[in-house]
C-alpha cells in the first residue's frame, strides 16, 4: 500500500515487469511463505491487492498509474506547505525559502522546467495533521507496518522480500553489493543473494532500531509513541489528497514495511529523506515531502551516515533543496535513477552522504533521453 518507493519501470529498477503481474507474484510467493510461518505474508498481499483491484479494471496498465504531467510553457507553480513537528529542529520562513530557491535553480537547470514559487509558505502543526491521518486510514493499514518500536518485526520476512528485491534489479548482484558494502554493518558471508540480504537486513534493523533509544533535546525519544516516522503515513497523506504539491517537514521519517525496500533505503536504517506520492488533489497527480531532519541533526548516527560531517546552516538548507529538486524530477517527469552515472541529480546519494553528493552534480553530463532511467515516463506512482 505504501508505493512512493515502488514505482512503475527505472525507479531503482523495482518493476523490470508490469506492476501487477508483480504484485501477483508477491501474493503467490508471500501464501507460500504463510506455510513456514512468516506471519501475515499472504493477508498483506492479498489485501495490497485488493485495494489495487479497486480501482477501475479498463485499462488497467495505464488507469492505475498517475499520467505524465502536462507543463504548459514548461513552467510549473507549485503549492507548497510545511509540516513542523516543534520537538524538532526549528526551521525559519526564511530557511524554507532557501530550500525551494535552490530546488527551483536546479530543476531548471537540470530539467529546463521554471518554477514560480509562492510568496509564503504555509506551516501546520503536525499534531493537527497526524489525528485526521489515523481516523480515515484503511481498515488493514497497519498491518503493512512493522512494529519496530515494540520489537515485533517479522526481520525473515524482510529478508525473503529484500531476497526478491534484489534479484529483481536491473544492476548485476555484483554492482549492488559493490555499493552496499562500505556501509553494512557485518561483513558479507558470502556474494549471493541470500547473504547479501541478509547483511542489508541486519543493517537496518541495527539503524531502525537505534530510533527508538536515541533522545532529542529535551530528553525523550526521536521516535515517540505517535506515527509521525512511520513512512505508510505520508503516503497516506498524499493519497486523501493534502492541497499542496510540495511538503517540506522537519519529522525525521524512519520505518520498514513488509513491502519490497530498495537496498539504498534499507542500508541507512529505512530512513527516507523524500518521496513522491500520488495526489489526486495535485496538479501534476502527484506531490512530493521531503523531511529536512536528515541535513541538521547532529545525531551521532545520522553524521555516521553523513560520512562524519557536520554541516553548517547554509549547507543543510542547500542539500535540502537538492533533495527537493530530485523529488521533483520523478513528479514533473517521471524520471528514474541512473545509478551509473554520479553526475546526476536523479542518482541518490550513498547512505546520507550529501555533500559527496552535490559536488558530483553535472547537468551538462547527465541531459534529459541521455540513459534509459533519465527518459520522461519512465517511473510512474502507482495510483491506489
Amino acid at each position: 500500500m505504501f508505493f512512493g518507493r515502488y514505482q512503475s519501470g527505472e525507479e531503482g529498477g523495482d518493476f523490470s515487469e508490469d506492476f501487477f503481474e508483480h504484485i501477483n507474484a508477491l501474493i503467490s510467493w508471500s501464501c507460500s511463505m504463510a506455510k513456514t510461518n512468516l506471519i501475515h505474508k499472504c493477508l498483506i498481499f492479498f489485501i495490497t491487492a485488493l485495494v489495487l483491484s479497486a480501482q477501475s479494471t479498463a485499462s488497467r496498465a495505464e488507469a492505475n498509474f498517475v499520467s505524465l504531467p502536462k507543463i504548459k510553457n514548461n513552467t510549473v507553480a507549485p503549492r507548497i506547505i510545511y509540516i513542523e513537528n516543534p520537538r524538532f529542529q526549528a526551521i525559519s520562513p526564511l530557511d524554507l525559502q532557501k530550500v525551494v530557491q535552490t530546488a527551483r535553480g536546479l530543476v531548471n537547470e537540470h530539467f529546463g522546467i521554471a518554477v514560480k514559487l509562492p510568496g509564503k509558505i504555509t506551516t501546520l502543526k503536525i499534531d493537527a495533521i497526524f489525528p485526521e491521518l489515523i481516523k480515515n486510514k484503511p481498515q488493514q493499514f497497519d498491518n503493512l507496518i512493522g512494529d519496530f518500536r515494540n520489537n515485533k518485526v517479522d526481520w525473515t520476512s524482510i529478508k525473503e522480500l529484500l531476497i526478491e528485491q534484489i534479484k529483481k534489479q536491473k544492476d548485476p548482484l555484483a554492482k549492488q553489493i559493490e555499493f552496499a558494502r562500505p556501509y553494512l554493518v557485518t561483513p558479507l558471508a558470502k556474494e549471493e543473494p541470500g547473504a547479501f540480504a541478509q547483511a542489508v537486513m541486519t543493517t537496518m534493523k541495527e539503524r531502525l532500531l537505534y530510533w527508538t533509544e536515541a533522545k532529542l533535546d529535551d530528553g525523550l525519544p526521536v521516535i515517540g509513541a505517535q506515527p509521525y516516522n512511520e513512512y505508510g503515513y505520508w503516503t497516506l497523506m498524499a493519497k486523501l489528497g493534502i492541497e499542496a504539491e510540495i511538503v517540506l517537514t522537519n519529522q525525521l521519517v524512519a520505518s520498514v514495511e513488509y513491502m519490497p525496500t530498495p537496498v539504498h533505503t534499507s542500508i541507512r536504517g529505512g530512513i527516507t529523506g523524500g518521496a513522491t506520492e500520488y495526489n489526486p488533489k495535485s496538479k501534476y497527480g502527484a506531490s512530493v515531502w521531503v523531511s529536512l531532519f536528515p541535513y541538521f541533526s547532529e545525531d551521532p548516527q545520522i553524521k555516521k551516515l553523513r560520512n562524519g560531517d557536520s554541516y553548517s546552516r547554509d549547507e543543510a538548507l542547500t542539500y535540502a533543496g537538492i533533495m527537493l529538486a530530485h523529488e521533483m524530477g520523478h513528479q514533473l517527469l517521471q524520471l528514474g535513477h541512473p545509478w551509473s552515472n554520479k553526475a546526476c541529480l536523479m542518482r541518490p546519494a550513498e547512505v546520507l552522504d550529501f555533500s559527496a553528493w552535490a559536488k558530483n552534480l553535472d547537468a551538462e553530463k547527465c541531459r534529459i533521453d541521455s540513459s534509459p532511467a533519465m527518459k520522461p515516463g519512465t517511473a510512474k506512482a502507482p495510483i491506489w
